[in-house]
């Protein structure tokens, strides 16, 4: 659960990286991306001229508690979630200030490639470790309908485990050579589907509820709460309604 990025090499060198913006247009941020340790900015000999990896930059959950730590000691507001603290983080124009951020990325699919030496999923997951890539190595096969449900399955309680937050499974067919011959929509490759787990729920403690007023007079009923952690998120405030 983090920001979806792309990041392009050309004759291995690192050369742009863009958010995913509206799946058109994305945001520039290959200063920023350069900052990160765990992503190569030269791959390989041997790697294909062009070759565009896709992911997700995210904050890990103790590297995130540890920030916030750190921000409460200087006097600054928290960070509601890992999530839209990466964002945040992503958007600065300072690279200083994000090299100083404990920003990761896990890589998952790959966009347009020249000459790519993998044909399978999983081939492709081991020409990653070969470039230096980091992947997800939670990666399970399924030969039937219910393997695939008790891998869907498995991961929800695994995913609790995990270093950083996640909501769902990717299922994709193994073969590359069948995506031509599936296809896609508009927006979604007919290849491979998301699968996303029930919203966790926690009981939490309502210290106060305060009133704010809109620029318009409009009174809205604040609740603070006491600090939860879930899978990541630190929940405090909650708008309440009628």
């Amino acid at each position: 659960d983090g920001v979806a990025v792309s990041v392009v090499y050309r004759d291995g060198l690192l050369d742009y990286a863009v958010t995913r913006g509206d799946g058109t247009t994305g945001d520039d941020i290959t200063q920023n991306i350069r900052t990160i340790k765990s992503i190569p900015l030269r791959l390989p000999q041997g790697a294909p001229t062009l070759f565009e990896v896709r992911g997700e930059v995210f904050m890990p959950n103790e590297a995130f508690a540890r920030l916030n730590e750190q921000r409460d000691e200087a006097g600054e507001p928290a960070f509601v979630n890992p999530r839209n603290a990466t964002a945040g983080t992503l958007k600065q124009l300072d690279s200083k200030l994000v090299a100083a951020r404990p920003l990761d990325c896990i890589f998952h699919s790959y966009g347009q490639v020249e000459n790519a030496p993998y044909s399978s999923v999983d081939e492709f997951q081991e020409t990653l470790r070969d470039y230096g890539l980091k992947f997800s190595h939670w990666f399970e096969k399924a030969d039937n309908p219910d393997d695939l449900l008790a891998i869907v399955s498995k991961l929800d309680q695994d995913r609790h485990h995990f270093p950083y937050a996640t909501d769902g499974a990717v299922i994709k067919v193994r073969q590359l050579s069948l995506h031509q011959q599936l296809g896609a929509t508009s927006k979604h490759p007919k290849w491979a589907c998301a699968y996303k787990f029930l919203p966790e729920q926690k009981e939490t403690l309502i210290k106060d509820i305060t009133i704010q007023v809109g620029r318009t007079g409009v009174l809205t009923p604040v609740a603070e709460l006491e600090p939860v952690f879930v899978s990541g998120t630190t929940v405090s405030r909650a708008t309440l309604h009628n």
